[in-house]
Order: C-alpha cells, then sequence, then structure tokens
C-alpha cells in the first residue's frame, strides 16, 4: 500500500520537486530530511505505534538545479520528450525502448539528436538498419528540448490527495483523479 499511494516533494522553497512513494517520504521524515506539511487523514499503523500519511512533504534543505547546463540527457526525459509514444508507429500501449536512429554500429551517436522513443516491435523491425532503408518513417525528428523543465507527470491519487496538491502546484498543471 505504501507503494502505492503518492507523496508531494517540494523543494525549501516550496517550488514542486517530484511525487514519491509514501514509504519514500515516511523516510525522509523519520530520517530529519523533510518535514510533513500536509496531511489527509490517512493513518499508518505499526506494532508500537500509529502517525498520519504526509500528503505534502518539505525537504529541509535547498536542492539547487544546474539550469545553465539545459536538461540531462536521460532515458528518463527521452521518454517525456517524446511523450510516451513510439516515433515510428505512434502507439504507446506496447512496452517501449529507446533506439539509435542511426545504429551505434554505424557510427550514429548517443545523444539528443541520435535517440527516439519506439516500441519493441518497431525496435526489431528497424534493427541494424536506418529507417529509410526498412521504409519507416519518424513521425517527428529528435532534437534537444528547448525548455529548461519537462512538467512532471502528475499521478493519480484519492480525491483529498489531489485538493491539496493543488495549492501546491502551480496553475498550468491540471491534475485529473482516478478513484482508488
Amino acid at each position: 500500500m505504501l507503494d502505492s499511494f503518492k507523496i508531494l516533494v517540494l523543494n525549501y522553497s516550496y517550488e514542486p520537486l517530484q511525487f514519491c512513494s509514501a514509504r519514500h517520504a515516511i523516510t525522509m521524515v523519520f530520517g530529519g530530511r523533510a518535514e510533513e506539511l500536509e496531511s489527509a487523514g490517512y493513518t499508518v499503523r505499526t506494532p508500537s505505534t500509529s502517525f498520519q500519511l504526509p500528503t505534502v512533504i518539505r525537504v529541509l534543505q535547498m536542492v539547487r538545479r544546474n539550469r545553465k547546463k539545459g536538461l540531462a540527457f536521460s532515458r528518463k526525459n527521452i521518454l517525456r520528450r517524446d511523450n510516451y509514444t513510439c516515433q515510428y508507429c505512434g502507439t504507446s500501449n506496447n512496452p517501449l525502448t529507446v533506439d539509435h536512429v542511426v545504429p551505434k554500429s554505424r557510427g550514429g551517436k548517443t545523444n539528443w539528436t541520435n535517440i527516439v522513443v519506439a516500441c519493441k516491435t518497431c525496435n526489431l523491425k528497424k534493427g541494424d538498419r536506418t529507417p529509410f532503408e526498412v521504409d519507416m518513417q519518424l513521425r517527428q525528428l529528435p532534437r534537444k528540448p528547448d525548455y529548461q523543465f519537462i512538467p512532471f507527470v502528475i499521478p493519480s491519487g484519492p480525491d483529498s490527495h489531489i485538493e491539496i496538491w493543488q495549492k501546491y502546484l502551480p496553475k498550468k498543471f491540471s491534475v485529473e483523479s482516478v478513484a482508488f
């Protein structure tokens, strides 16, 4: 249960950082790295004690982000850039991988402009060839994002959690509730 509930983590300056599991949030609070700001009334019981499950926590030391270098190149950010969608067939239902447009065996680099999201089916079909050789079209050309911050995905949760999160999230984030 503790891994299914998500908790909003705020920076020391109250800026949203990420969502983490309730288990990780409890560890941070009891370890003295974060403080609980809000709770929605869910109780966690242990053999010796019980306490409220936090909904929002704030780290007690400022997390500094180096915005000069831009967005970090990572698999997670590639998936976000391509909206968790295969760039060859457009599906998002199949298991996703990352694919080198120009294969590494042919001198392709591992960078923003040569990596795209592909479903396993398309990745296997393409194999060690270029998209042109197997008559596959890219839906959009890969490029380095020109923005500094990719908004994180807001998880579904109980309505009480979502109402509390809205106080701390910028207005541009839309939250859709899904009942547990």
